[in-house]
Formats: structure tokens, sequence, C-alpha cells
């Protein structure tokens, strides 16, 4: 079958005979050579059985401890059993012959023992919104390795299947895998189980990773406390003593981490044709569904194994290990297909820097390795205005600062000692050349489309590629909007350091570096300038909020309790206490950024449905006699006005309608608060209080 078409009807249906990983799926499966062989022989584990240095972080198998608490017994049978029939491309092999379900069984149960000192029990999550879990999906990341929904739509337009030219990561069934609370505790942390990092870390809110497990599980309740557990397991002991002897012997030890009695030793390469390579199963040896390429490349790695590893190869084999090609390219390879790109989303006033994730061109000579240390651990981010989240891989990218650095060194000019006078008014709008105009410095935003932050420039970039970049943007990231301001080499601006080009980069770098100060023009402001504090009555303000959207109406009350209202989709979305609001961006930054409240902590209600959503019609607001607005909206034909008031340290909330009853959409309350419903409650009436422990 062609590779275009079998790629087409694996991507739609999910299925991969053969393992599926990744990097040689895209990028070695047409022409195998002993290189791609190195990366498989790393990612299906044979070097954990047979030993040898690939040069590429290790792949061993998922913590077997506590399996059972953590997934149902039914499945883990189902994958012993037959493991590529349970997850599609599963790297998984075949140990056990079809009708060896006693061995399974034994294995089964010593699994069964292995439990951590402490009982894994997770919680279901009190609110669930499965539709924003698949926003979260969707527009994450998470569709860069796995198939995008069918019935998700991107802002750009769904793609079509011939934009897909790489095969997704498949799921398993994920409800017959886990419980809602175990897929949620998984995806909170998936280091913790599978330390190799092949599946990363996104930091998110507790909110959005089990809003993701709904969607995922495809659990449609908004109350996830009813959502059923893991079956219960217990363990036989005959059996598990069966089954340790089984274990130990089908070498599992090689690739999963367990007590020293089941460690396994190294086992001797044979000869090619034979073992695990051969295509016909065989009694006692793992068995792969391994394509011809796949032998192929494998083949020609054993004889040429002992050759010295090229570290440019090394770092290539290492991003694909490791997916990071799937969102990054480097030197014009890999990056998101044309089907993938229509789920990234960010600012589009940016250009494609606004969206999509940067190049990794050039990464070792462009940042510093502590910088990208700390990217790689989920530390550091300058781009907020991407949606898609820099996972963290965990140990997995302990080596890449390193080798990127050796890879990518080149021999530097030093830049001569820069001006820090000079860098302040280059930086700025004051006769220099405007970079706050468009970035961000420190917690300034730019006077205009907010860029990354560029007071962080010292301790991220390297000076000789910050030196080159400037002179020629667009020939280190193509569709930048950053112009040159020393086209070919010569400053534009000749009135600074006599226009200086090295000197006057330099002075910028080094003004970034220092440290101690901020560019030139901003408009004149002291700390807490612009803060509105509520005093003798209601404070209202209408501006951008993260989570609430470009519609927020935020009331502030004397009481130290404020509530974030959406009126474009009429309803509550954040409640806070302490302080209220920063005015300074949302009256003086022409951009303004998306704000956030100034108290903690903050609750949030979860977001309606979508078809319930559009049932509801916002009416605008009134001020009552305490200056107290209260908001008006329709749900359908009903008509509904809501009413918020600070009372000692609660939130008051009364809900009046015209109607015999309140539809549903109307009655929602935030997590991560104390909910008590007033006795004067009566027909057309219900008063809420919130509170906090």
């Amino acid at each position: 079958m062609h590779r275009t078409l079998a790629l087409l009807l694996l991507t739609a249906t999910g299925l991969h005979a053969e393992p599926l990983i990744t990097g040689f799926d895209r990028f070695h499966a047409e022409k195998p050579t002993a290189e791609s062989g190195r990366l498989l022989y790393n990612e299906l584990g044979c070097v954990n059985c047979h030993g040898g240095d690939t040069g590429l972080p290790p792949r061993r198998g998922p913590v077997l401890t506590g399996i059972t608490q953590r997934l149902q017994a039914d499945w883990i049978r189902g994958f012993l059993a037959a493991p590529s029939k349970a997850k599609a491309g599963t790297s998984m092999p075949h140990l056990f012959a079809e009708q060896d379900q006693e061995s399974v069984e034994a294995v089964l149960h010593y699994l069964g023992t292995q439990n951590p000192m402490t009982p894994f029990k997770p919680k279901n999550a009190k609110y669930l919104n499965a539709e924003r879990g698949s926003d979260v999906f969707h527009t994450m990341g998470c569709v860069t390795c796995h198939e995008p929904g069918k019935d998700f739509q991107p802002p750009a337009g769904k793609p079509k299947d011939s934009e897909f030219t790489h095969a997704s990561i498949a799921f398993p069934d994920l409800t017959k895998k886990y419980s809602l609370a175990s897929l949620t505790a998984f995806l909170s942390d998936p280091l913790k189980t599978r330390p190799d990092g092949r599946m990363p870390r996104t930091d998110m809110h507790e909110s959005d990773v089990s809003d993701l497990a709904a969607h995922l599980m495809d659990y449609q309740h908004s109350d996830g406390t009813g959502a059923k557990a893991i079956a219960a397991f217990k363990a036989d002991k005959a059996l598990a003593a069966k089954g340790i002897v089984i274990f130990t012997a089908k070498r599992c030890a090689s690739c999963h981490e367990l007590p020293k009695e089941v460690a396994a030793a190294p086992v001797a390469l044979k000869a090619a044709e034979s073992g695990c390579l051969s295509s016909d199963t065989k009694p006692g040896i793992p068995h792969y569904d391994l394509s011809e390429a796949q032998r192929t490349a494998l083949k020609a790695y054993l004889v040429a194994r002992d050759e010295p590893h090229k570290p440019a190869q090394t770092l290539e084999l290492t991003l694909q290990a490791l997916n990071c090609v799937a969102c990054h390219d480097r030197d014009g390879k890999g990056g998101p297909d044309a089907a993938r790109k229509a789920y990234f989303t960010g600012d589009h006033n940016l250009g494609d820097t606004g969206i999509y994730p940067p190049p990794l061109t050039e990464a070792g000579r462009k940042f510093q390795p502590e910088w990208l240390k700390n990217v790689l651990s989920g530390k550091s981010r300058v781009r907020p205005y991407l949606n898609t989240k820099m996972p963290a891989f965990g140990k997995a990218t302990d080596d890449l600062p390193a080798l990127f650095a050796k890879v990518d060194a080149k021999p530097e000019t030093p830049l001569p000692k820069g001006d820090l006078a000079a860098g302040k008014k280059l930086f700025g709008v004051l006769g220099g050349i405007g970079c706050i105009t468009c970035h961000r410095w420190d917690k300034r935003p730019s006077l205009g489309i907010q860029a990354l932050n560029l007071s962080t420039t010292g301790q991220r970039l390297q000076p000789g590629w910050f030196h080159d970049y400037l002179i020629n943007p667009a020939a280190h990231r193509a569709g930048t909007l950053m112009p040159s301001f020393w086209p070919g080499g010569v400053a534009a601006n000749q009135t600074i350091l006599g226009g200086k080009t090295d000197l006057q980069i330099a002075s910028l770098y080094d003004f970034a570096k220092a440290d101690n100060d901020e560019p030139e023009g901003y408009p004149a402001m002291v700390a807490g300038e612009f803060e509105l504090i509520p005093k003798d009555h209601p404070i209202i303000q209408r501006t951008f909020m993260e989570g609430v959207g470009t519609h927020a109406i935020l009331v502030g009350f004397p009481g130290g309790v404020h509530v974030a209202y959406d009126a474009l989709k009429a309803r509550p979305v954040l409640l806070w206490k302490g302080a209220f609001f920063d005015a300074y961006n949302t009256w003086f930054t022409r951009a303004a950024p998306f704000e956030k409240p100034l108290g903690k902590p903050v609750a949030k209600w979860a977001a309606p449905s979508d078809s319930a959503a559009d049932d509801v019609q916002f009416r605008g607001y009134k001020l009552d006699a305490a200056h107290v607005p209260n908001f008006l909206y329709d749900v359908g034909k009903v008509r509904v006005q809501e009413r918020f008031e600070a009372k000692n340290g609660t939130m008051e909330r009364t809900v009046v309608w015209d109607a015999t009853s309140l539809p549903d959409v109307a009655i929602s309350h935030p997590d991560g608060v104390i909910m008590t419903e007033a006795k004067d409650s009566t027909a057309g009436k219900r008063t809420f209080i919130y509170s906090w422990k």
C-alpha cells in the first residue's frame, strides 16, 4: 500500500499494526538506515535487554507499583495478553501466547501485590465540563501527538484528511483502562508513573486537568463525584507466587522498576535473523509486529552499533525520540503538519510567531544553557500569548542543553562593552528605536502588540546570536514581524553612539542584562497608583480578564470580596478576596493585556455547555440605591436578574426570575468555596452565600 494512503487510514482509524515510534515513522520509514535503527533500538527497549549505549534518553516502561490501584484489572489482563490489540502502536512486545491465559493471570496477581506504601486514592472533581476539556485538548498542544476529535472545529476551519502527514499516537479504550479520578491523577503529572518523559507533564490548572479527563472519558455529567472508581482487585497469594517466577523469566524488570528479586541481567544478542527480529512468533521470545522498514533499520544498526556517535545525529534522534519535532522545526525539518497547524492558536497580531512554537535551529547558540535548562523543566515561559504550552520531560532532557551547545557552537566575536544609558534610550521611544512599542518589559506591557518580554534578554540569549538576529531577524525565523534596525549591518539610528552597530547592540544587551532600570517612554507611574480600592460603595470596571474574556465586568466591594462577570455569556466567572484590581493597563495601554485579579484566593465557575450558553442573552445591568449592579439576562423566554454583594467576608448572590421554574443554566456555583442557601429563598427567588474555609 502506498505510504501516504496507509498513513491516512491509520490516522483515521487510530490503528497501527507495528510499534509506532513517531520519529521513525515520520522521518525514516521510507529510507531506513543504521541511525534510524539506533532510534528504534532505544525506543523499543532493545537496549534495556541487550545493553549498549545509544546515547539517547533511556526509555523504560511505566512504574508498575500500585498499577492495580491506578488501572482497571480487566484492562491490564487484556493488555498483557495482547498488547497491540489493547493499544494500537504500543512498543510493549507480545510476551504470552494467546492461549496462555494462566500465565497472564499469575502475572496480574503478582502485580496486584506491588502496592505503594501510601494507597492511591484519587478524588473525583466536583465540577466538570467535558466541552471545556475538549478546548483544552485541542488548544494546549495534545493534538500535536494525538488525533484531533472529529467534532471539534478549530478557528481556522477543519483541516482535510489529506493534510495529516504523520500518524497520531492512538489512545487505548480509556473508559476501560482508567477511572475518571485515576486518569485525572495521571494527567496532572504523567512523569510520576512514566518517568521516561515520552508522555510529558504540562502545567495546568486543576480544573483544566479534570475537564480534560472528562473529555477523554466522554464523561458528560457536570458533577464528577458519582463517577465509578477503579474496581477493587484482591491478589491471590498462590497465583502471585507463580507470577513472580513468570515475571522474572520474561525479564519484565529490564524495562520496569520493581524489587531486586526480579532484576534482569543483560541478554547477549543473537543473529539478526533470529530472536526478536524474527517475523515469526517463537516460544519464549518477545514478539514485535515490526514492519519491514523497522526490521531493516534494526539490522543495519546492529552491524554498526559499535561506531562512535556523532553529536549532531544524537541531537536529531533525541528530538525525534521525545517528539519535540511535533511542535518545533530545526533546520527546516519537523514542526506540525498542515492539518495540525489549524489547532495552534495565540495572538494573531504577532503573525506566525504569536501562534506557533519557535524553531530549534541554532538553539544551542541562541540560548544561555541555564535558561534552556529551565525552559525544558517548565520553569521559564516568555511567550504567554501561545496557547500551546511547553511541557516538561523530566530527566529525559537533562543532557539536551549541553548537547545543543556542543552541536550549535561556532566561533563568536565578542561584543564590545555596552553603554547602559544608550541602551536605555535605544530600547525606548524617546529618540530610540522603540522596542517597547511591541515588546513587554518585565511587568510593563508594551505600548502596542504584546510581543515577548525583553527584560530577560541577558539571562535568556547568547550575545553573539542576539547580535546576528537583530541585524537580520528574518534569516533566523521566517514569518517574523520583527524588522531590522541595522539592515546590512548599518544602523538606522545614527544619532546614538555615532551609529556604531556593534556598540548599539552591545548596549541593548548589557542594559537588559543589568536589570536595574526600564526603557524611556513609559507613562509615569508609581506602584499601586492605579489600584482600584472600593471604600464607600462598589466599583464597576470593564476590562479584558484572563478566564473571563473581552467582555468582563468587574465589581469590587468595600467588604473585600469581588466578582468578575462575563457580559458576553451573561454569567459570573470569578470570585476572589482581598485586593480588587489594578487599572493601569486597562486605562493606559493601547493593546491592553488580559488581566488577573489582584487578590487571592480566586474561585471559578465552570463554563456552561455551548448549547446552554446559546440560549442566554445578556440585557445589561442597572444600579440600585446601594450602587450595586443588578445583572439582567434572558434564558429563552425567562427573564432573570441577579445581584452580588459582599457581606462580612462572604459574597451574597440573589437570583430572581419571572417564571415558575429557573433554567439550570442560571444556577451553578464556583469551585473552591463553601455554598449555603439562605432561608429566605422563595419561589422566583433564591439567595446563595459563598464563603471560604
